[in-house]
């Protein structure tokens, strides 16, 4: 079985509100993210809220998902990610970690992602796309971190956050190059906001 953990603890300060309560297409952030797993078969699914929590809850209806809520969304992505595993089954074998800010990201692209770690279970799986603005391949999410490393995810300095378990010396890691520039995309401000189209 493979978990999904939704990110959306932040406080996000530069939008000046909860950035899983931004629309997009007639649906919230949170909504895009959460259905396009669902789209993607991923049955297991962990949203990790922050202080904003009865504010997203009462505007955001779970279609099967857990909530997690981050008592000091201030320490951190590692923090989130923390409370998300302590929701997860008991029976998960992969971790897929997604950003509630990232309601882009093409079903196809979740689905490659999850194709790619089921050939190479035992290696945290992170896509990378080109980004055309220094013609470099870039990493982004979602990424999916074997159970295996679930202890690595609690041992970590909160202030180093993910890249502290996905550059440990005793993981590996496969890259997954794919199309989808939307996995490096998100959205911080509101003039971030603003590029978003409609659709």
């Amino acid at each position: 079985m493979l978990s999904a953990i939704i990110l959306a603890a932040g406080e996000s300060s530069r939008m000046g509100r909860p950035k899983a309560l931004l629309e997009w297409r007639g649906k919230a952030f949170i909504e895009h993210v959460c259905s396009s797993l669902r789209a993607a078969g991923v049955a297991d699914r962990v949203v990790v809220l922050g202080r904003a929590s009865s504010e997203i809850i009462k505007a955001w209806t779970p279609a099967g998902e857990k909530i997690a809520v981050n008592p000091k969304p201030e320490n951190g992505q590692l923090s989130s990610l923390r409370a998300g595993l302590a929701a997860v089954s008991e029976f998960s074998e992969g971790f897929m970690v997604c950003l509630a800010d990232q309601p882009t990201i093409d079903v196809e692209t979740y689905k490659k992602v999850i194709a790619c770690w089921l050939l190479n279970r035992n290696s945290i799986v992170i896509p990378r796309t080109f980004r055309a603005a220094d013609s470099r391949l870039k990493r982004g999410h979602p990424i999916i971190i074997p159970a295996a490393h679930k202890a690595l995810c609690f041992e970590g300095p909160l202030d180093k956050g993910l890249h502290w378990v996905t550059h440990h010396p005793s993981v590996k890691v496969t890259d997954l190059e794919v199309k989808d520039p939307e996995i490096i995309r998100d959205f911080d401000t509101p003039e971030d906001y603003k590029t978003l189209e409609p659709g």
